[in-house]
């Protein structure tokens, strides 16, 4: 199925829990994201894991988005895996699957929710920063860029 959501009903988007099921879809829809290194490319074991706390986004039956929270302790979690299908960008999906994340990471008495990608503006839309308020930043390092570091 390849539709344009604009051109139709957004209630006819559904949000639900991910699973194990849809992680050949998920491998799938991440693809083109992947080959324009936007994304890191996973196995569909990798996703079939993270799906344990995750949302999936359906339009009419199609899956076109998705978005997993990785919890490393009761006090850090990464969203993952954020992916929205192309002709469904800028129609506030990403927005609500992002919300869903905050919504579990919640649930699950996370303290602190972070994520990573090269959609700084996006993410800060979604009330993301830098940092939290008061808070140390988190610096990085590319162990495999040898004898690159300033």
């Amino acid at each position: 199925m390849n539709t344009d959501f604009a051109n139709a009903d957004p209630a006819d988007l559904i949000l639900r829990p991910g699973c194990r099921e849809d992680a050949p879809g998920i491998h799938e829809l991440i693809q083109p994201f992947v080959a324009k290194s936007l994304l890191l490319d996973r196995s569909v074991e990798e996703i079939q894991r993270l799906t344990a706390a995750s949302v999936a986004a359906e339009y009419r039956g199609e899956l076109i988005g998705f978005a997993a929270v990785e919890i490393y302790s009761q006090k850090l979690s990464e969203i993952q895996c954020l992916v929205v299908k192309e002709g469904f960008h800028q129609l506030g999906v990403g927005k609500k699957l992002v919300a869903q994340c905050v919504e579990i990471a919640r649930e699950n008495g996370i303290i602190e929710l972070m994520a990573i990608s090269s959609s700084v503006a996006f993410l800060k839309s979604c009330g993301f920063d830098y940092s939290l308020p008061g808070q140390k930043r988190a610096l990085f390092i590319d162990p495999s860029a040898e004898g690159k570091s300033t």
